[in-house]
């Protein structure tokens, strides 16, 4: 596949949002941990604002879509995808609590 030339600014968001969502999709576990300690609003903001994260993975795809990730971005949206497949059932739980 070609690789597109991007603006800076366009390639440092792409990698911004994988920093972020790969730091998000680790904390998973933590989280699930630590859920039933959570005081009711502590749950409700994390439910409320999860799906800006959601929002994030679909600009990605997109973008990966597209062929604008470059050869590591593409690793790392990879590394992203394998932890969202391991994780999505236990963030399903937390979400619907």
């Amino acid at each position: 596949m070609a690789q597109v030339t991007l603006p800076a600014a366009t390639r440092a968001r792409i990698d911004n949002y994988l920093d972020y969502l790969l730091g998000q999709w680790r904390r998973i576990p933590e989280i699930a941990a630590e859920w039933d300690q959570w005081e009711d609003y502590e749950q409700f903001d994390f439910v409320i604002e999860w799906p800006i994260r959601e929002d994030r993975l679909l600009q990605l795809r997109g973008w990966d879509d597209e062929g604008l990730l470059t050869p590591e971005q593409r690793a790392r949206f990879a590394d992203l995808l394998a932890l969202i497949d391991r994780h999505r059932p236990t963030l399903d739980r937390l979400l619907t609590d």
